[in-house]
């Protein structure tokens, strides 16, 4: 997965990352050159290397050892109910930073809870039953769940994931598509 450049002219998304990232310095910074960290998510118009905050959470897990921190993570991914096939793709996706673009924790955790959530309501709006009660709950519970685990995402990601994020296609357009299922959840009788 390419690292987002942004673009001098991309101010919106410059402030974004600012407030959400922080930049990748020092040992870290040698140990994702190496490939042993997540690659910079993102990297600012003056050259700044941007990263989430838990970047280096999974060497602390391994114990400061890096050699360890891709043992750590399939053990984890694995551990969280990931299937074993997905491990050495979900790893080097992570590798290459763009996990950090979509979750609050880019950990082996927050990706198997993202791909489950998505498969989730990827199959709700294949069979789309807005009267079923069963359904909308479903549907909103599943999308609540994973806005509360991805960010905003940055404008210019729809351009470097080639359209839109899965933010727009699966918390965004079931909102606008069902609104229904949302304002059933605030009524008194709902």
């Amino acid at each position: 997965m390419p690292v987002a450049y942004l673009p001098p002219d991309a101010l919106n998304d410059v402030a974004y990352v600012r407030a959400w990232f922080r930049p990748l310095e020092g040992a870290a910074a040698e140990l994702a050159e190496r490939g042993l960290l997540p690659r910079p998510t993102y990297v600012l118009p003056d050259g700044t290397p941007m990263v989430p905050e838990a970047h280096a959470a999974l060497l602390e897990d391994a114990g400061g050892d890096p050699e360890r921190v891709a043992d750590r993570f399939r053990e984890r991914f694995l551990a969280a109910g990931g299937a074993p096939a997905d491990v050495e793709e979900e790893l080097g996706g992570w590798l290459g930073g763009g996990y950090g673009a979509c979750l609050r924790d880019p950990s082996p955790e927050g990706i198997v809870a993202k791909n489950a959530l998505m498969t989730a309501i990827g199959a709700l709006l294949a069979a789309p039953a807005p009267d079923d009660g069963g359904w909308r709950g479903a549907l909103r519970g599943a999308v609540d769940a994973l806005d509360a685990l991805e960010l905003p995402f940055a404008a210019y990601d729809r351009e470097r994931f080639g359209g839109p994020v899965s933010r727009d296609r699966l918390i965004t357009a079931p909102r606008e598509r069902y609104p229904q299922v949302w304002e059933a959840a605030l009524s008194p009788s709902a």
